[in-house]
């Protein structure tokens, strides 16, 4: 795969951690959507639990932008790796919303497919440093197939794992508990993956790390808030719920579920060399907002639809061009600050994101939900679509600086 090349050893194994990671991600993301459906959780303790989960990611995200070049996103990336073993306690919890929200205080059990955590503003920060710069946005696109390939074949694997409980005479909800497991024990590949980097994956040494020692505030102060505003539409939609949606509204088993994901996650992984290829022909900025309007679009008509075959469709087509932003966006952040400020402004934008995305389960199962099971995602539309017209009047004069080059 030509997008593989000139990345270094490190980067290879940030690949491969990442792909650990995402599988358990998007098993994790829609099992346990299946796993307080069928507890029969809703409107707010649905919002607690989930808020829980992005509490954590927040409170990790954090911590990586305070001191995480102190600490070192080597030892960051292994005990975020073993972290993830919390999630084998979840069956454990037998449906207590205070337990699980307090496992998700960990910051590494998932409930979206893209495993936002703390742990995704290491790889961010460290991915330029393992490939020339002419071929930044390509490693990028490389990371994000990985990822949801991955993600995907996570998605695949729910309808087997749950059988595979009922085979060891699980029933009910309990039968998720094999998907808990295979999570916490990704998370130990992720960790001994992490401990085989030598110390070039490390930033360079400065005399004040942290995030004050960032010179572009400004414009990554205005990307954060616009990232804030698009993580919090996020939010109201994130896959766990998406889960549990399908499952509520049109009563599709988890088999089905699982594969609807998994082709959204092969559609999402196909986009992002596209995305690659665009960006060098319209820029990066372009790319972002011209291929997120029609995907929001797309999210509210899933809304709106009585049958879940279009449904499925809708989802299918947002799927194939909600991420195409993603590598674009990562290579224009990292882009417009310095080399050794890229830890701390990976984790700001992501904390910005993180603390926006944590209100949205709340919002969406207090006030939303009540209204209708499929407004939360017609809020999320409308929201992204704000985010994306705010972004392309606010960035559009300010390409990186290789673009300008």
């Amino acid at each position: 795969m030509r997008y593989l090349s000139g990345l270094d050893r490190n980067g290879r194994l940030l690949l491969a951690g990442k792909a650990v990671r995402s599988f358990a991600a998007g098993l994790n993301a829609v099992a346990l959507g299946l796993y307080l459906e069928e507890l029969g959780v809703t409107g707010s303790l649905l919002g607690l639990i989930l808020t829980g989960a992005l509490v954590g990611t927040m409170l990790l995200t954090g911590f990586v932008a305070i001191r995480g070049d102190r600490v070192g996103r080597r030892r960051l990336l292994i005990a975020g790796g073993l972290l993830m073993g919390l999630a084998a306690l979840i069956p454990l919890a037998v449906g207590s919303p205070i337990l699980l929200a307090l496992l998700g205080l960990s910051g590494v059990v998932t409930v979206t497919s893209n495993e936002s955590t703390g742990l995704q503003s290491v790889d961010q920060a460290a991915m330029p440093q393992t490939v020339p710069p002419g071929r930044r946005t390509a490693a990028f696109a490389a990371y994000n197939v990985v990822a949801a390939v991955a993600a995907a074949l996570g998605a695949l694997a729910v309808g087997p794992a749950a059988a595979f409980g009922e085979a060891l005479g699980l029933a009910g909800a309990q039968r998720y508990a094999p998907c808990f497991v295979a999570f916490a024990a990704c998370g130990a590949v992720a960790a001994a993956l992490a401990a085989t980097m030598d110390e070039r994956i490390e930033a360079p040494r400065r005399a004040d790390p942290g995030m004050r020692a960032i010179r572009g505030r400004g414009p990554i102060g205005r990307l954060s808030a616009l990232y804030g505003l698009d993580s919090f539409a996020s939010g109201l939609a994130v896959q766990s719920f998406l889960a549990f949606w399908f499952a509520s509204r049109f009563g599709l088993p988890p088999d089905a579920i699982g594969l609807l994901f998994g082709a959204g996650h092969v559609l999402a992984a196909a986009s992002f060399p596209v995305a690659s290829a665009l960006s060098a022909r319209i820029g990066l900025i372009r790319t972002m907002v011209f291929t997120h309007i029609p995907s929001s679009m797309f999210l509210i008509g899933m809304a709106v639809v009585p049958w879940a075959p279009v449904a499925a469709v809708l989802y299918l087509a947002r799927a194939g061009l909600a991420q195409m932003d993603v590598p674009a966006r990562q290579s224009y952040t990292m882009s417009i600050v310095e080399p050794d400020e890229r830890t701390a402004a990976a984790a700001i934008t992501n904390l910005a994101k993180s603390a926006a995305q944590t209100a949205g389960p709340v919002v969406a199962g207090s006030l939303l939900i009540p209204l209708g099971i499929g407004v939360p995602l017609i809020g999320c539309g409308v929201l992204k679509i704000c985010y994306d017209l705010a972004l392309f009047a606010g960035f559009r004069g300010r390409p990186a600086p290789d673009e300008v080059a």
